[in-house]
């Protein structure tokens, strides 16, 4: 309430209906006088930080010591007393990201790497690239497909004599030693050095013996890495991992209403409970479990700052207590004995297993297509 004077006019100046009281009972407007002081204001933002601050600190005592209750009290209709799941998720989320990306920081701009290789590997690079060419190449073959192939042949023979006459000619070498390939999908674009060239020969060829858009669209990709990053495979596999490292908040945001799915399908007799009721549960499973890694994640930190040993151990507890605090929370909101509830435990946590490999390949994937 703001203690503001209440207006005598019975009209809500927000959507116009009739108010019957402080609150308009349409909209929750409080039917005040709107002129307001600079030190009303201040203090109205006062009053809402710390009424956030007291329902999030409840809420999370409940959420950490209790499991299973938050989603039961939801469930039941008790819900202006703690704060909203949705709320709770995205302060819950961000908060933890934002640690876990400052703990774990990395160098994000990603270097070549210019160190010589050994003559010898380099050798053997180029007699691979070349037996990898010849047998690509067949006399079925039109013209136009294998005059390039045979130049490339050409060229990496010519870097081969260039080695052997001089093995520290390593960087006047024409050809390529190596050839990046995020997925083996299709082989054609190891014959090429650029994507204009590959793009030219698929136009070349009948519309039967093209890539079709899957190979198409890796080969282009992998041509791509090779020519931005210099055909380093170290650092090309760094800028994927990097990308992918930063798509785990929406790798877990995808994967909350699909968990929610699992459990459907394990409570699928249990008429009582909606696919709403489950989402609201795994919400509430996420959080839980984002602020326990977080503390342990902290004290790990505190633990390392002070040269105090032991780290280890104190993770290995956070890891079991994450676990206990999972069957813990799946016992108490379904309210099944401890037979029942092990054997749903154990079952989620194999579908859960398989659901996360699934959605990391597809973002995986994403993060190599996406550079």
């Amino acid at each position: 309430m703001s203690h503001l004077k209440e207006r005598e006019e019975k009209n809500c100046l927000n959507c116009g209906a009739t108010v019957q009281g402080r609150y308009c009972h349409i909209c929750g407007q409080e039917n005040i006088e709107p002129k307001e002081s600079f030190w009303h204001l201040v203090t109205h933002f006062a009053y809402d930080v710390t009424h956030f601050d007291g329902k999030f600190f409840s809420t999370l005592r409940y959420l950490l010591f209790k499991p299973g209750f938050l989603s039961k009290e939801y469930l039941r209709g008790k819900r202006a007393s703690y704060l909203h799941p949705i709320r709770m998720y995205v302060f819950t989320s961000a908060f933890f990201f934002l640690v876990f990306f400052s703990l774990h920081k990395e160098e994000e701009v990603v270097k070549i790497n210019e160190t010589d290789p050994m003559a010898a590997q380099v050798m053997k690079n180029l007699e691979k690239k070349k037996a990898d060419l010849q047998e690509s190449l067949n006399d079925s073959m039109p013209s136009i497909a294998r005059t390039p192939m045979l130049k490339a042949i050409q060229l990496v023979d010519s870097d081969m004599a260039v080695l052997r006459r001089d093995t520290t000619a390593k960087k006047r070498l024409k050809s390529e030693g190596n050839n990046f390939t995020i997925f083996s999908v299709s082989s054609n674009d190891q014959r090429y050095r650029t994507e204009k060239e590959y793009d030219s020969l698929q136009q070349t060829l009948a519309p039967g013996e093209r890539d079709n858009f899957i190979e198409r669209r890796f080969a282009r990709q992998n041509l791509h890495l090779r020519e931005k990053y210099k055909n380093d495979g170290k650092a090309i596999w760094t800028a994927i991992f990097s990308k992918f490292r930063h798509l785990f908040p929406q790798m877990m945001f995808v994967s909350l209403p699909l968990f929610a799915l699992l459990l459907q399908l394990l409570y699928v007799r249990r008429k009582s409970f909606f696919y709403v009721n489950h989402v609201v549960y795994t919400i509430h499973l996420y959080c839980a479990t984002y602020i326990i890694i977080l503390l342990g994640m902290l004290i790990d930190l505190l633990m390392g700052n002070v040269g105090v040993s032991g780290s280890d151990w104190v993770s290995a507890i956070f890891v079991l207590f994450v676990i206990f605090y999972w069957y813990k929370s799946m016992r108490n909101f379904y309210g099944q004995g401890r037979g029942k509830t092990l054997l749903k435990y154990f079952l989620l946590g194999f579908l859960s297993i398989f659901l996360m490999v699934i959605i990391f390949t597809v973002f995986f994937i994403f993060s190599a297509m996406a550079i």
